[in-house]
């Protein structure tokens, strides 16, 4: 699959996706906001969560479904939903 292909099939299928380099993190498809805090964000992909855990998060941008973080990185977690929700 070219890589073109690739990155229209990720944001097709509202499904995080998150590139991390040193104190910065850049997560795709982020379609609603549900956690601010200086120690944690947590945003809605669509069909999943994704937490970025650290002290000093700041959101930098937040544009067009892609949110830039920096800060000191900790942890980053994806989260799904449990069955017995979608019923």
């Amino acid at each position: 699959m070219a890589i073109k292909d690739e990155l229209l099939f990720d944001f097709a299928i509202n499904m995080p996706r998150a590139l991390v380099s040193g104190n910065t993190v850049i997560l795709d498809n982020v379609k609603k906001l549900v956690l601010l805090s200086g120690g944690q964000i947590i945003v809605h992909n669509g069909q999943r969560f994704t937490s970025v855990v650290g002290k000093n998060l700041v959101i930098k941008e937040l544009k067009d479904e892609r949110m830039l973080i920096t800060g000191d990185l900790e942890q980053l977690q994806f989260y799904g939903t449990l069955q017995e929700d979608k019923d």
